[in-house]
C-alpha cells in the first residue's frame, strides 16, 4: 500500500466509527428521555387533563421495558467504545499527514497500527462502512466517482442494526449503463 491508500483507509475507519459513536449517543440520549419522561408519575395526571386515561402500571410496564433496553444493549457504553477507535484512527491520520515522504518503513508502520486498531473493533456493519467508504471518496477525492459503491435504500435504512454480511456491495463503474455519455442515461445513473 502506498501513503494515499493507507489515508485513505484510515480515514475511512475513522469516519464510520464517527457514525457509530453519533448513532449510540443519540440512541442513549432518547432512551434516557423517555426512561425519566415516563417515569414521572405526575405524567398520568398530566395526561389525564387531557381526558387520556392511563393507568400508573401501564407507565411503570413502559418505564422497566425502556430501562430495561437501555441497561442491556448499553449504547451510551458502545458510543464511548466508538469514540476510542475514531479518537485512534484520527491520530493515526494526523500521523499520516505529518509525513509527506515515507519510507517504505513508515508505510509498514502505519499499516501495522491500522490493522491493531481495527483489531479492537467490534464487528463492522458493511452498509454503514460502505457509505463511510463513499464518505472517504468525497473528502479525498483521491478516486473518481465511478469508484464510489452503491449502497441499495434499504441498507441504508437498516444499516445501523443490520449486518448484511456476504452482500456483494457493487461500485458504480462495475454496474450495467454507468459511464454512458447522453443526457438521459446521466439521468438514469442509479442512486448511492
Amino acid at each position: 500500500m502506498d501513503r494515499d491508500q493507507i489515508r485513505f483507509n484510515v480515514l475511512r475507519n475513522a469516519l464510520y466509527h464517527t457514525s457509530r459513536r453519533l448513532t449510540f449517543d443519540r440512541w442513549n440520549r432518547w432512551f434516557n428521555f423517555i426512561v425519566i419522561l415516563l417515569g414521572a408519575t405526575a405524567m398520568t395526571d398530566f395526561l389525564s387533563t387531557f381526558g387520556i386515561d392511563v393507568s400508573q402500571s401501564a407507565f411503570g410496564v413502559a418505564v422497566a421495558a425502556v430501562g430495561a433496553a437501555s441497561l442491556a444493549f448499553d449504547f451510551g457504553g458502545k458510543a464511548r467504545d466508538h469514540q476510542s477507535l475514531q479518537r485512534d484512527y484520527y491520530n493515526l491520520l494526523a500521523e499520516i499527514e505529518e509525513n509527506l515522504t515515507p519510507s517504505p518503513q513508515d508505510l509498514a508502520i502505519w499499516q501495522s497500527k491500522m490493522i491493531r486498531i481495527a483489531g479492537d473493533e467490534p464487528p463492522t456493519l458493511r452498509a454503514l462502512d460502505a457509505k463511510a467508504y463513499n464518505d472517504a471518496i468525497g473528502a479525498t477525492e483521491l478516486y473518481g466517482p465511478g469508484e464510489r459503491i452503491k449502497i441499495p435504500w434499504l441498507h441504508r435504512f437498516l444499516g445501523q442494526i443490520w449486518a448484511y454480511e456476504g452482500y456483494d456491495y457493487k461500485k458504480l463503474c462495475e454496474l450495467p449503463g454507468y459511464g454512458k455519455s447522453s443526457e438521459t442515461d446521466h439521468h438514469s445513473l442509479p442512486n448511492i
